[in-house]
């Protein structure tokens, strides 16, 4: 029936949080990353155009925040699902003897935020280098910023100054929701470690099988994993 074990560890893993509780968190999200790009933006004071027009300022600013803003939800969409899933396999593959739950979740916190924040930083740099172009063009254009030329260049210099703090922005919360993400993802994958006909059940099975064929020297033994090993994870 529905209500069997090995029924409830092959559902589905439910939402992190219930829709609205998860849209809300988005929307707080957004509000401090626009109020950590104002409070840390920098604007060049010898910008010509912004020397000129001073009440471009604001302008400025918010082209920045809305250029992140743009990014950062794919890019950590993207990264804490790859970061997550490649987790997951990696721990429990590593922690397949090791009968302590409180020692694999350790490894996989540490694991998905260096993998998270990592793969966000690499993938977001040149499409947040356009956005943030782009939005500081279209902004400027709209105000009535001056010529093509000024308002080119005031969008390439606050683009570059201003990249590695979108950049870190974005890794952060790329961290902060890999981290969150990843205890519902390890929740569902030691449920069904314990629950036979499961598929993670049936992988533990077969390779507890596979090192019968090994030779005691290479077998790795039941137990708590060596610290030379737990160490790839700090």
């Amino acid at each position: 029936g529905n209500s069997s074990p090995v029924a409830a560890a092959r559902a589905p893993p439910p939402g992190v949080a219930a829709p609205a509780m998860a849209a809300a968190l988005a929307a707080e999200q957004e509000r401090q990353l626009g109020i950590s790009v104002a409070s840390q933006m920098v604007i060049n004071p010898a910008i010509p155009l912004l020397q000129q027009m001073p009440g471009l300022n604001a302008v400025v600013v918010q082209a920045v925040q809305q250029a992140i803003k743009d990014i950062v939800s794919p890019v950590v969409e993207r990264s804490v699902t790859i970061a997550c899933i490649t987790t997951r396999e990696m721990v429990l593959k590593d922690f397949t003897l090791d009968p302590d739950d409180a020692q694999l979740r350790s490894a996989a916190n540490m694991m998905v935020q260096n993998l998270a924040g990592s793969l966000a930083l690499v993938t977001c740099r040149e499409p947040l280098r356009h956005s943030m172009c782009n939005q500081l063009r279209a902004s400027l254009t709209k105000a009535g910023a001056g010529d093509a030329a000024s308002v080119e260049q005031t969008a390439q210099v606050v683009a570059a100054d201003n990249l590695d703090l979108g950049c870190s922005l974005i890794e952060k919360a790329a961290t902060d929701k890999a981290l969150a993400d990843v205890d519902a993802v390890m929740d569902v994958a030691l449920k069904q470690r314990r629950v036979p006909g499961t598929p993670q059940y049936e992988a533990q099975v077969e390779v507890q099988t596979w090192l019968r064929y090994l030779p005691e020297t290479l077998r790795p033994r039941a137990g708590t994993l060596p610290p030379h090993q737990k160490r790839l994870y700090e």
